[in-house]
């Protein structure tokens, strides 16, 4: 597996790109863009993003670790899938409903083990294009701000990610093809 790192100096367009919306942005210290891969085609094993993500937060020996993400861009079975993985492991989680459509759920994982399980039922999330976070601190906060959607601007509900404290987040990025990692 090769791994490409890089520091990505200009950070708001980074955070437009990605679009996420932050409170303290003046305080993001360093944004870097992690790609893994393979060049070998014939390989055999293949190595899934939750088993390299499992494996980079039991390296770093930090827990908890929180997973933020929408539950909108799953299927009810997938997402009674999720639910299910979280009781059954009892795990501390909440759930947000911005309107009928949008829900946003935050999960503490205290062990690689749950973490493994969780990101093998969730992260699919990331290939759709949806919103998923995985940070060391429980940072996403709800705020109403003034957005745009299809050219028409209106007050509403938005996932903020809080920076005011010190924290690192990774974002998945766009159908998985990146991570990047946020620190202050």
């Amino acid at each position: 597996m090769h791994i490409y790192i890089e520091e990505k100096p200009d950070h708001a367009k980074i955070i437009k790109e990605y679009h996420v919306v932050m409170k303290g942005q003046e305080r993001l210290k360093t944004i870097f863009l992690v790609e893994y891969y393979s060049e070998d085609s014939n390989e055999n094993e293949i190595i899934s993003d939750e088993k390299v993500l499992t494996q980079l937060f039991t390296r770093l020996n930090r827990f908890p670790v929180y997973l933020s993400f929408g539950l909108y861009e799953l299927t009810d079975s997938e997402i009674e899938d999720v639910i299910s993985t979280v009781k059954q492991r009892k795990l501390p989680y909440t759930q947000t409903s911005i309107n009928k459509r949008e829900t946003y759920m935050i999960i503490e994982v205290n062990q690689p083990e749950d973490l493994l399980q969780v990101l093998e039922k969730s992260l699919s999330l990331a290939s759709y294009n949806g919103y998923y976070l995985i940070s060391l601190t429980n940072l996403l906060k709800f705020e109403t701000r003034r957005t745009r959607r299809w050219f028409i601007k209106k007050e509403r509900l938005v996932p903020v990610v809080d920076m005011t404290e010190p924290t690192t987040f990774l974002k998945i990025g766009f159908d998985f093809e990146n991570v990047l990692i946020f620190s202050n």
